[in-house]
């Protein structure tokens, strides 16, 4: 079985049980071609570049499975078969450009930004650090300072 991704545009008309349903149909036929799901993303109405069948908006489905090639021409003759789908496109993707599902993702965020959450807690002790040392390094130059201008002072009263 080869991988592959699909990203087809839905018709702006249809609210979102309409949709869900669309998506559904596209799911199932995968499913009865003997296809596996692996990866299927709702990306929202967008504003296309130019106008399709009239329409200024659509649907953008981005949606990634593995099947036998001669399985992917029957899906591609669905799609174009389909008059809710203003337009599609499918590539053949290698396994390791398989995006993970949500769910992984989402995990993956928030250890992410654990991860920089513990990065900053670090970078401030070190600037709070570097803070006093600057501090520290500053009383010493303001000693220095006085302990000069007391020398200055006596040096006036000997000449």
């Amino acid at each position: 079985m080869n991988f592959y991704e699909t990203m087809y545009i839905i018709h702006p008309a249809l609210q979102a049980g309409r949709l869900d349903d669309m998506i559904d149909s596209v799911h199932k036929k995968i499913d009865s071609l003997d296809g596996k799901r692996l990866y299927s993303d709702n990306w929202g109405k967008k504003k296309l570049s130019y106008e399709i069948d009239k329409q200024k908006y659509g649907t953008y489905v981005l949606m990634q499975f593995s099947m036998d090639a001669l399985n992917v021409k029957e899906l591609s003759h669905e799609f174009e078969h389909n008059s809710n789908i203003l337009r599609y496109l499918t590539n053949k993707i290698e396994e390791n450009d398989v995006l993970e599902s949500k769910e992984e993702n989402i995990a993956d965020v928030k250890n992410s930004n654990n991860e920089v959450n513990d990065k900053k807690e670090e970078n401030i002790a070190d600037v709070k650090n570097s803070d006093t040392t600057v501090n520290d390094k500053e009383e010493v130059v303001e000693e220095n300072n006085d302990s000069d201008e007391t020398n200055n002072e006596s040096d006036k009263t000997k000449e």
